[in-house]
């Protein structure tokens, strides 16, 4: 096999690896969405900060492996990442990654919530 086959075999592999990758980033805003309540205007510029993010990585990939030239083969490695992905473990990380997220928030909010019962009441001890 040639050098140049080889190398575009690698880049090839590259891309779906980064359609998996963004993806999971993806599905990390998903499980903080069944985790935590988010407004609609906070939905919207999370979107739009992962588009950005998403879209910059893809022109470093693109611009690194490629040398800035659009191959069809890096696109259809990034679709078939997304796909591999979404359709064999994403359901499962979701759950899984809300199911952490809301243990962290549980650990954080239960002694924050003790604290702030117990400083109330010895300041209003106080100020009566």
């Amino acid at each position: 096999m040639s050098g140049v086959i080889r190398r575009e075999t690698a880049v090839f592999l590259i891309s779906v690896l980064h359609g998996a990758a963004l993806t999971f980033l993806y599905d990390l805003l998903r499980a903080l969405r069944r985790s935590f309540r988010h407004s609609l205007p906070v939905l919207s510029a999370e979107d739009f900060l992962f588009w950005l993010l998403a879209g910059a990585l893809t022109f470093c990939l693109a611009f690194r492996e490629t040398d800035g030239v659009i191959r069809d083969y890096v696109a259809a490695g990034i679709l078939i990442g997304f796909l591999l992905y979404h359709f064999t473990i994403s359901a499962c990380a979701v759950r899984i990654l809300s199911g952490v997220f809301t243990l962290m928030y549980r650990a954080v909010s239960f002694p924050l919530r003790v604290f702030s019962t117990v400083f109330r009441k010895i300041f209003g001890f106080f100020v009566k």
